[in-house]
């Protein structure tokens, strides 16, 4: 397992710093915008003690992310992603408030939002999407773009929504110094936005922002 000191981990991670010296870094994603199984079972769910019981809940299959049974309690939980153990009738989706990372419990649920990182046109007419949490599917959906975001349905493991990058959508701030503001898009150039926060407007870089409605 590769670890950083906690005295260094990202602002985002809602955990004690000073409790120990040292905590496993999430493998496959951006750290600021997500968190190891073993951190996320034991210190934001408290569903488990130690690294030993986190595991042994993964080799018992208990333990599920976007439908699929997690296999190593190094694996990143992403923004978004659905943590699942349909043992105990539990279902969390990592979000971002307050700037942090924080379980929100949720009832059980095959809907999932993903953000559209790449678009590729492939031989046929065929056009292949990227997504945030690493997925790829193969659309005809030609109006959908990078900075858009879709549903989708991680039981049937398809594109079930769209929801497009465009004035009056409802935007996260994902990165950055407003890291977990919300707002409606007023202005869009570029490579940044103009969002309505409240009563303040914020201009945020466009690869920050994440499309939520």
């Amino acid at each position: 397992m590769v670890y950083m000191k906690r005295l260094a981990q990202p602002r985002t991670w809602p955990i004690e710093k000073k409790e120990k010296k040292y905590i496993a870094i999430p493998l496959g994603k951006k750290h600021t915008e997500s968190i190891s199984l073993v951190c996320a079972l034991r210190d934001m769910l408290h569903l488990v003690k130690t690294r030993k019981e986190a595991r042994n809940l993964i080799r018992e299959n208990c333990v599920f992310i976007d439908n699929k049974a997690a296999k190593d309690e190094k694996i990143a939980v992403g923004l978004f992603d659905i943590v699942a153990l349909p043992k105990i009738k539990k279902f969390y989706r990592l979000v971002l408030s307050n700037g942090k990372l924080q379980f929100e419990e949720i009832a059980e649920t095959n809907k999932k939002i993903c953000k559209i990182i790449g678009k590729k046109i492939l031989k046929g007419g065929k056009i292949q999407l990227n997504l945030y949490d690493g997925k790829n599917f193969i659309s005809d959906k030609k109006e959908i773009a990078v900075g858009d975001s879709v549903i989708v349905d991680i039981v049937q493991n398809k594109i079930t929504g769209h929801l497009p990058l465009k004035k009056g959508a409802t935007l996260l701030v994902i990165s950055g110094k407003y890291a977990s503001q919300q707002g409606k898009l007023l202005e869009l150039e570029k490579n940044k936005a103009i969002l309505q926060c409240e009563n303040k407007k914020l201009e945020v870089p466009k690869k920050n922002l994440f499309v939520i409605g």
